[in-house]
């Protein structure tokens, strides 16, 4: 998030998803534009990983545009296979179809 010129955290890094949410939160209260949260495995186009269930599970607690790049889990978040062939296209559609809601 820092890397996109957010603000930061006021006590260094959230370290735990309770403050990761309210550091989402604030950035969306305040921010002009619609923000959007994209988690993605960083070997997601070798060997993936994975995100852990209970991650998965607490991410899914969040408000706004949120959207995880992993093979499908039983998560109510928006998510895209990292395999499949027209991946970034199907992100950029469904970041457009978030910007117009």
């Amino acid at each position: 998030m820092q890397n996109q010129n957010c603000p930061e955290w006021h006590n260094g890094y959230p370290e735990t998803m309770q403050k990761l949410k309210l550091y989402w939160n604030y950035l969306r209260r305040w921010s002009e534009i619609t923000l959007f949260f994209i988690c993605y495995d960083s070997t997601a186009l070798s060997t993936p990983t994975g995100f852990s269930e209970p991650f998965l599970k607490a991410l899914s607690k969040f408000d706004g545009a949120i959207c995880v790049v992993s093979e499908k889990g039983d998560i109510p978040l928006q998510t895209f296979s990292p395999s499949q062939p027209n991946l970034v296209e199907e992100i950029v559609n469904w970041i457009k179809s978030k910007s117009n809601s």
